[in-house]
């Protein structure tokens, strides 16, 4: 959430792109490269996501219909102050809108998907009951397993992708240093990075607004991205299509995509190139940096990423 202090400065120098809206216009979903409507990346294997459709239309968008809209809250017609407008009013066009906001599928894994974890951690008093969160469950792990092409069953009491998505990501944050996020120069490249209006990014996500933090503040910066899981994953993701043993975190391109084109859901943010940027050339040495240090066997022991 914008502090009142960031709200008012943006208001005061008139600055574009801190506020946006989604739309459900367009074609066929399916009919996208990757199936959800944006060439994203975020399908690598290809797959006919038909079957997940299926499972969000049928069990996953009464439930979010009914607890996350409201006139300030995530419906696509929200009148508050988020951006992560994801609940359609059109329920045809559901299962599309909330896929194209990586601050509400992660990796779809549902140990790190934040349709489930930020309500665990008590977002805005919202609970599931435990019926809901078994269909929210399946719907994920239907996806993650289109997804990344792994749709053969593993073997009985063999690690899931979702497990083996907490333990990469656990690994990876118990390597990662302040040294190492210093010497790639993440908070000046992120935070001073401008957008093809001169806009930096600090100026709307200073704060960590709009659930992507970007800022100068290097202490702050370090300490959101290295200890809580929602803000991690919009730098960092897991790839698993080579299976649970051999997943591994990988540099997140596909957060930055959509986002950089000013595509729906994001169509009001200014736009900018997602792969040729100093911050993406900060985030590329941090994470090698930070592989290097896993490889060395100097890392400090695995971290659990708070929801």
């Amino acid at each position: 959430m914008r502090s009142t202090l960031l709200a008012a400065t943006i208001a005061a120098i008139g600055l574009v792109g801190c506020v946006g809206g989604i739309s459900s216009e367009g074609g066929d979903p399916l009919d996208s490269p990757d199936g959800d409507g944006n060439d994203n990346g975020d399908n690598p294997a290809g797959s006919d996501l038909s079957a997940a459709k299926i499972l969000f239309d049928n069990n996953v968008y009464g439930i979010v219909n009914a607890k996350c809209t409201g006139g300030a809250c995530h419906s696509e017609t929200a009148t508050g102050s988020t951006l992560t407008r994801f609940v359609a009013t059109d329920a045809s066009k559901g299962w599309q809108t909330a896929t194209n906001y990586n601050a509400v599928v992660g990796n779809y894994a549902p140990s790190a998907a934040p349709i489930l974890t930020k309500i665990k951690a008590g977002h805005q008093g919202k609970t599931y009951s435990t019926v809901e969160e078994s269909k929210i469950t399946d719907w994920l792990n239907k996806e993650v397993e289109l997804r990344n092409g792994q749709t053969t069953p593993p073997p009985a009491g063999a690690e899931t992708l979702s497990a083996a998505t907490e333990r990469v990501l656990s690994e990876f944050a118990g390597c990662m240093t302040k040294t190492n996020f210093d010497t790639a120069n993440m908070a000046n490249s992120w935070g001073g990075m401008q957008a093809q209006n001169n806009q930096e990014c600090e100026n709307c996500h200073t704060n960590g607004g709009f659930g992507f933090i970007a800022t100068r503040n290097s202490t702050n910066m370090y300490t959101v991205v290295s200890t809580k899981k929602y803000y991690f994953l919009q730098y960092l993701t897991v790839d698993l299509t080579m299976g649970a043993a051999a997943a591994k975190v990988i540099v997140n391109e596909t957060s930055f995509r959509g986002v950089s084109n000013a595509t729906d859901p994001h169509r009001e943010h200014p736009t900018f190139n997602a792969t040729n940027n100093q911050g993406m050339t900060a985030l590329k040495a941090f994470y090698t940096s930070t592989m290097a240090a896993k490889a060395a066997g100097t890392c400090g022991a695995p971290v659990t990423l708070k929801n």
